[in-house]
C-alpha cells in the first residue's frame, strides 16, 4: 500500500494545498515532512477564520459564535510571521489585540461581528504595518456602543481626530490613506468629504454606506452585501473658500471621488 509520504512532492503539494487552515494545523503535527509542506508561507498569507460552535453561545437566532484565544493561538501561532490578510468572525478585545500584536506583517484586517471592542484592542505596543481595517456589524450584533461611536462614525468626530497633531516625527497615517469606507447615518455632506480629502491628500475614494449602519447578516456573504458595483458615483473637490457647493447631505449609498481622479463612470 502506498502511503501519503510515498507520493512525489508535486502530488503531495497539490493535495495539501487543498486543505483548509484547520486541516493544515492538524496534519502538520503528524511528521516532519508533512510539517514542511503544511507550514509553507503561501498557505498562511491570507486567512478566513470562522469560530467553531461553542458552549458559550446561548443559542437562538441572534446568538454569535466567538473565537476562544487558545483555539486561535493553536491554529495560527506557528505562522503569525507570514500572515498578511485576515477576515475573522466573532471576536472580543483580546482576540483582536492578539492579531495586531503578533501578526507583524498584517496589512489587511476585516472583523465580522464582535461582542466587545475598545481602545484596548487597537492600541498594541508594537508599531503596526496595518493598511486597511474593516469592521462589519451583524444582525446578531449585541452592542455597537462597545466601539464608543456605535457602528457609524459622525463626520465631525472623524475630522476632529484627523486635526490632532501627530505624536511622532513620522508622517501621520492620514497622509497615506487612499480609500475609506464608512457606514453613515445622515451625518455626512459633500462639505465634510471635501474637508476630509483636503486633510488626506492621497485620498481618492470615499465609500459612504448609510444602509450598512443597520449591520450585516453574518450568515450571508458580506462581499455581496458590501458590493460597490451598483453604487452611485459623484465627484467633489477638496475644501475651498466657497461652501455653496458642499452643503448637500449624502443620504444614499454612493462612491465619492476626488474630482481630479480619472474615472469614466463618475457622475458630477
Amino acid at each position: 500500500m502506498v502511503s501519503l509520504l510515498d507520493l512525489p512532492p508535486e502530488i503531495l503539494w497539490h493535495i495539501i494545498s487543498s486543505f483548509d487552515h484547520n486541516d493544515l494545523s492538524i496534519v502538520r503535527l503528524s511528521c516532519k515532512k508533512l510539517r514542511h509542506f503544511c507550514d509553507h508561507p503561501s498557505h498562511w498569507r491570507t486567512l478566513s477564520l470562522k469560530p467553531s460552535p461553542t458552549t458559550n453561545s446561548k443559542g437562538g437566532e441572534n446568538s454569535m459564535d466567538l473565537w476562544q484565544l487558545h483555539e486561535l493561538e493553536r491554529l495560527i501561532g506557528p505562522h503569525v510571521a507570514h500572515i498578511q490578510t485576515i477576515q475573522i468572525w466573532g471576536v472580543r478585545d483580546h482576540v483582536v489585540r492578539y492579531l495586531l500584536t503578533h501578526c507583524t506583517q498584517l496589512l489587511d484586517l476585516t472583523v465580522c461581528g464582535w461582542t466587545t471592542l475598545s481602545n484596548h484592542a487597537f492600541n498594541p505596543k508594537k508599531t503596526m504595518r496595518l493598511r486597511r481595517l474593516e469592521l462589519i456589524g451583524a444582525v446578531q450584533q449585541p452592542n455597537y456602543a462597545a466601539l464608543g461611536c456605535q457602528i457609524h462614525i459622525h463626520a465631525r468626530t472623524l475630522l476632529k481626530e484627523l486635526k490632532k497633531a501627530p505624536t511622532s516625527s513620522s508622517p501621520p497615517p492620514a497622509q497615506k490613506l487612499t480609500s475609506l469606507t464608512l457606514a453613515t447615518r445622515r451625518t455626512w455632506s459633500q462639505r465634510h468629504v471635501a474637508e476630509l480629502m483636503e486633510r488626506c491628500p492621497a485620498l481618492v475614494r470615499v465609500y459612504l454606506l448609510p444602509a450598512a449602519a443597520k449591520g450585516f447578516d453574518l450568515k450571508k456573504d458580506h462581499q455581496e452585501q458590501w458590493s460597490m458595483t451598483d453604487k452611485r458615483q459623484v465627484s467633489v473637490e477638496p475644501s475651498s473658500d466657497s461652501e455653496d457647493d458642499h452643503d448637500a447631505d449624502l443620504t444614499m449609498d454612493m462612491v465619492v471621488l476626488r474630482s481630479n481622479f480619472p474615472n469614466p463612470h463618475t457622475v458630477a
